[in-house]
């Protein structure tokens, strides 16, 4: 891994770390929420074997990226032109995996002839199109407590770092994962798996309250953005038991996307698919060999 900052034109800073082949085909990786730049080492290995040269920014107000206020969605795209131009890099893959669907939605719909191919991994759907009722009950209890008691978010979101901070064995993050599906269970019961995704968390929420609040608004913002008008194909991955993020909330909006293709992995959760498939969702996307015989459900939009 290597962590480097750029200084956009807007005089802020943005982070962003580097994995898999640096001399490979790019490939921005954008990270979930709440998560930053450090997730992109779920892809360290396979970027080196695909020949693909990982680049996982901090998203603004995260980890080593300056704080943009009033930030929404459809600044993004002006942010990674300048990183891509600043790195040399003219074409290039996305892939996002959770919060960072959007992000791939936005630059694909923004930047299409740059783009060579989108992929979106258990991703987030526009909350205002789709609704909340079947988010997991910590994304409600966060935006229920942004809108009632918002004195409860900075403690909230410190006392959550410091739980993320703690061993998988220990009573707290053992409770934690009992909760989850079998999948889920088996992802995050490998320590690599574990410690790159309760890390990269901790990295996140330590940013603190106010840009892990703004990053977490996006996705119940208007996202500026007409689905009917996206143009470009997208991948969206997803599992059938991913109980963070329901499949149902992304088959109502990735429907309404001429060119989008969902893909309901069967059995698979919200950890599970980025820590465990995403071997075979890339092979898949790039066109490369060892495509898996066990996606069992397809659903076109």
């Amino acid at each position: 891994m290597t962590d480097q900052t750029i200084t956009l034109s807007s005089g802020l800073k943005l982070g962003f770390a580097e994995y898999g082949d640096p001399k490979g085909v790019p490939l921005f990786f954008y990270h979930g929420w709440p998560s930053s730049r450090t997730q992109g080492e779920l892809l360290h290995d396979i970027g080196r074997d695909f020949n693909l040269r990982i680049i996982s920014p901090d998203r603004p107000g995260l980890g080593l990226s300056d704080f943009q206020p009033d930030r929404k969605l459809l600044d993004w795209p002006p942010v990674l032109d300048e990183l891509a131009r600043h790195l040399g890099v003219e074409k290039f893959h996305v892939l996002g995996i959770s919060g960072g669907g959007p992000y791939v939605l936005a630059t694909a719909h923004s930047m299409p002839e740059r783009v060579l191919s989108a992929t979106v991994v258990c991703g987030a759907p526009p909350l205002r199109e789709v609704g909340t009722s079947e988010l997991m009950w910590t994304y409600k209890l966060a935006l229920w407590t942004q809108r009632r008691t918002p004195i409860l978010l900075a403690p909230g979101l410190a006392l959550s770092a410091k739980v993320l901070g703690l061993p998988m064995n220990s009573l707290p993050m053992r409770a934690f994962v009992s909760t989850l599906g079998p999948r889920d269970q088996e992802a995050l019961h490998d320590v690599h798996n574990a410690r790159i995704i309760m890390s990269s968390g901790k990295t996140g929420l330590e940013s603190g309250h106010r840009a892990m609040t703004l990053d977490g608004n996006i996705y119940n913002s208007d996202w500026g953005i007409e689905l009917e008008k996206v143009t470009y194909p997208i991948r969206y991955w997803h599992g059938s038991l991913d109980l963070n993020i329901p499949a149902s909330l992304v088959q109502k909006f990735t429907s309404r996307i001429p060119n989008a293709k969902l893909v309901i992995m069967e059995g698979e959760g919200h950890y599970s698919l980025p820590a465990l498939r995403i071997r075979e969702m890339l092979s898949e996307q790039l066109g490369m060999q060892g495509r898996s015989p066990e996606i069992t459900a397809e659903a076109e939009g």
